[in-house]
């Protein structure tokens, strides 16, 4: 409840403020990708509400009921701190989100390396994904215990309601986060030419997921940040592979036919 409380305050502050929610601008006028967009999230928020949807569920109520398991038990105690740190993370990114967007983020070429941004690029896919595995985390605590023996069924549903953080993960990830932003992001900053300096230090110096410190990140091997630090192969942008070369040269001689022009004006 706290994590769906949260993600529409948010989101109905921000239509309030921006007076829009431009996320579907690109399906309004389509109705069948307007369609497909609000089925595939029934379908998201159905599977990454599985262990508390079969914790609850009457056949774990009825197996448990005899010996209800109290609170205090490791993983309780461990799912609500990881609970608590990563619901708090994600909340207050969001927030350094959009405070920056509203004011330094309205300059070309901005980078946003503010609060939880000089850690992470992005902290709140962290905070998101440690969310969900502290839900299953707390919700395995049953059959963890013994508490379900006796009771197979509902004991390997619970387990197996790990497909809802493997599902989300899998998403921010693979499909609609890190891939659609990481190189795409720094394509477009790099053919622009605005700010691009001062991003490429950005993406050297913080890392991708995982927060830490950035005089530790800079210095980590490229294989530690390849493999174990998230920043696979295909998230990183190589200027000589991925961009385009005639976007680049044409940016570069519209801005060369510019400062021409302002050296011949006349000298008043």
């Amino acid at each position: 409840m706290l994590w769906g409380a949260r993600l529409s305050a948010f989101l109905l502050f921000r239509i309030l403020k921006t007076g829009k929610d431009d996320r579907f601008d690109d399906k309004r006028d389509k109705f069948f990708p307007f369609l497909g967009f609000w089925v595939a999230q029934m379908l998201w928020v159905w599977v990454v509400s599985l262990p508390v949807t079969i914790l609850n569920s009457p056949a774990v109520l009825e197996a448990t009921r005899p010996y209800q398991p109290k609170f205090g038990h490791a993983t309780d105690v461990i799912g609500v701190i990881i609970f608590a740190i990563a619901f708090l993370m994600e909340a207050i990114a969001d927030i350094q989100k959009y405070r920056f967007k509203q004011g330094p983020g309205k300059q070309p070429g901005a980078v946003c390396d503010v609060g939880f941004f000089k850690w992470s690029r992005h902290p709140n896919y962290f905070g998101e994904i440690f969310v969900q595995i502290s839900i299953y985390i707390l919700a395995v605590t049953a059959p963890t215990y013994g508490f379900l023996s006796s009771y197979p069924g509902p004991r390997a549903a619970l387990y197996a309601s790990a497909v809802g953080w493997i599902l989300l993960t899998t998403l921010l990830l693979f499909v609609s986060g890190l891939n659609l932003q990481e190189r795409p992001g720094a394509k477009k900053r790099f053919e622009k030419g605005v700010g691009w300096p001062q991003y490429e230090k950005y993406l050297h110096d913080t890392s991708i997921l995982i927060p830490m410190p950035p005089a530790i990140w800079s210095k980590l091997p490229v294989i530690v940040k390849r493999t174990i630090g998230c920043e696979w192969p295909m998230y990183v942008f190589d200027p000589e592979k991925h961009a385009d070369k005639k976007a680049v040269e044409d940016r570069q001689a519209e801005e060369g036919d510019g400062q021409g022009r302002q050296s011949e004006e006349p000298l008043n």
